[in-house]
């Protein structure tokens, strides 16, 4: 019995050198790509905000808003919200812009970490896409981790709730007035030495 090819053999001769592994391989990385590319073009229309940010990616502004919404349950505690009232996200931004490049790569680096470790754990879901509760229990998890899930998770806490308790709108939530200088009308001597005791 003999087989009728239509293929031409001008076509075969090229895709014999392909064993079946680097033909998987060659489709899982155009999948991926394709993925990507069409998610670039076509997925971004509805987070404008992203755009707004000079020295986050969109992906760190996702990863940041999520860890936010994580870290600090605002509206259960009646506190200004931190993602609408209060811009956490574009204080974060702008100290990262401050940063030293060092710093801001490994910054960078425990975003993607924070990112794309849930996936084995929540059916390859990102971190930036879990539903609340699954977020804070990641967080959570993470926070009782390893040392370096413990100090990557304590360093990200310590970025956010620091941009979002800085804004003078937080404050009477701690009983903090502002700084006691402007309060009590005591007068800025500049660089002045300190008197000594």
């Amino acid at each position: 019995m003999t087989q009728k090819n239509d293929i031409p053999p001008a076509l075969l001769g090229g895709l014999e050198p392909l064993s079946r592994r680097s033909l998987l391989r060659l489709a899982a990385v155009s999948g991926v790509a394709l993925t990507a590319g069409c998610a670039r073009v076509f997925g971004r229309r509805d987070a404008p905000e992203a755009l707004t940010y000079v020295n986050l990616t969109e992906d760190e502004v996702r990863v940041v808003t999520q860890f936010t919404r994580a870290v600090l349950p605002t509206s259960r505690h009646g506190l200004p919200d931190c993602i609408n009232e209060i811009p956490t996200i574009k204080n974060v931004d702008i100290m990262v812009g401050n940063m030293d490049p060092t710093q801001r790569q490994l910054l960078a680096l425990g975003l993607w970490v924070y990112e794309y470790r849930p996936m084995a754990s929540f059916k390859f879901k990102r971190f930036s896409k879990l539903n609340e509760e699954k977020a804070h229990a990641y967080v959570v998890a993470m926070q009782e981790g390893a040392f370096f899930e413990r100090g990557l998770t304590t360093t990200l806490k310590a970025l956010v709730t620091l941009n979002y308790w800085r804004d003078s709108r937080t404050w009477s939530a701690l009983d903090y007035w502002g700084p006691v200088t402007e309060r009590w009308g005591v007068r800025r001597l500049g660089n002045a030495p300190l008197p000594q005791a």
